[in-house]
């Protein structure tokens, strides 16, 4: 006998079923009758589940597929796969069943409607595929969590670390400090020629290699941050992104060059 386990709808093989004939409709002796589309085409389908009242239930697996042509004039009957073992008998069998299945529903405006439209297009495939697995439990179960992650990552966005005098700045340490005593930092303030020019980074852990470096001229307004000499600028945070910002004020870098101007100075 066939399998009797209740069928619920869905996906069955590459098939979608969708409205189930009625008894009225069909008659007995044949089983459930469904319409259906293949998920991979589109194409319209029948589809016929053997029940424990019909007097038939396959014993092979075929897949075959049959056309006409008006002009010239001719049907064929297609062959996508055959068992090795496989009976013409068995075969025969299924074109009966399916025959008798079509000739039941030949007044049935509904199953020409169906099987006459054209093949469902993929996006709209797509779009049905997603709505059947949002409904189902996993897509249920991911949609919870990822509404829990759009929930936490607004938060915090809105609660996150804020700018300002009271938030502790940051600063470049480590390997980065390191890095930045090995590079020349082009972009620089020079007290000589007053040419402003920035930086678009974090304050750096040390002094550029260009960079004046401590002991820092305080009577010329020059602060020591990490070994290096900085300006401050009155400009006060958020500074402009030409401006290093650090505990609450804007700063550019003193120029090495200015420096060594000075120190030939009597």
């Amino acid at each position: 006998m066939a399998d009797e386990s209740p069928f619920k709808g869905g996906r069955l093989g590459p098939f979608h079923l969708g409205r189930r004939f009625k008894h009225k409709e069909l008659g007995s002796g044949l089983g459930r009758l469904y319409e259906a589309h293949n998920v991979h085409t589109g194409a319209s389908a029948l589809v016929l589940m053997p029940d424990r009242h019909s007097d038939w239930e396959p014993t092979e697996d075929w897949r075959i597929s049959a056309s006409s042509h008006v002009s010239p004039p001719y049907v064929a009957l297609e062959v996508g796969h055959a068992p090795a073992s496989g009976r013409l008998p068995a075969l025969s069998e299924l074109l009966d069943l399916l025959t008798s299945a079509v000739e039941r529903l030949e007044q049935n405006a509904e199953a020409r409607a169906h099987l006459t439209r054209e093949p469902i297009g993929r996006v709209r495939r797509w779009l049905g595929r997603s709505r059947r697995w949002l409904r189902s439990w996993h897509g249920r179960t991911l949609a919870g969590l990822a509404s829990v992650a759009l929930g936490v990552g607004l938060w915090l966005g809105i609660t996150g670390p804020g700018k300002g005098p009271e938030h502790e700045p940051r600063t470049a340490h480590g390997v980065a400090a390191e890095a930045a005593a090995r590079l020349d930092e082009p972009l620089m303030i020079n007290k000589h020629d007053r040419g402003e020019v920035a930086i678009a980074y974090p304050m750096p852990g040390g002094p550029f290699r260009n960079q004046a470096k401590a002991p820092c001229f305080a009577d010329e307004g020059e602060v020591e941050i990490n070994g290096g000499c900085w300006m401050a600028l009155e400009k006060r945070p958020p500074c402009l992104k030409n401006q290093a910002e650090y505990q609450g004020k804007c700063y550019l870098p003193v120029a090495a060059t200015a420096r060594k101007a000075q120190s030939l100075l009597p």
